[in-house]
């Protein structure tokens, strides 16, 4: 396991810390308000590969009951813009309103894929 990208960002009142690791032909993403990290929400995703068309990404729910959009988003996100499987463990504690912090949070994560990718 090799820690590929690690950042940090503040939205509103809140840090969010991001640490994606590369594993064998995967990725392990954790994304948290809280600098120990935690496992609140698992989600994975897999790219979905059709003939001469857009790779897309399907995720399934593997553990928790919060933040289903974010987790969705981020993880389909990743998941298509690496080709990869991504497993997402989101610990967001200080979140009430997920809809607060998708914009910011997914801007971040552009930012970062685009880094990523060169």
């Amino acid at each position: 396991m090799k820690l590929i990208v690690e950042k940090d960002i503040d939205i509103d009142s809140l840090k969010i810390y991001l640490r994606l690791f590369e594993l064998h032909k995967s990725y392990l993403l954790l994304i948290s308000d809280n600098e120990e990290f935690g496992i609140g929400d698992v989600t994975i995703a897999t790219p979905i590969r059709i003939d001469e068309m857009k790779i897309k990404s399907k995720s399934y729910k593997l553990f928790g009951i919060h933040k289903e959009l974010l987790n969705q988003i981020i993880a389909e996100k990743f998941s298509s813009s690496l080709n990869a499987p991504v497993l997402l463990i989101l610990f967001l504690k200080g979140i009430k309103n997920e809809q607060e912090v998708i914009k910011p949070l997914m801007k971040f994560i552009n930012e970062i894929l685009k880094e990523f990718k060169k």
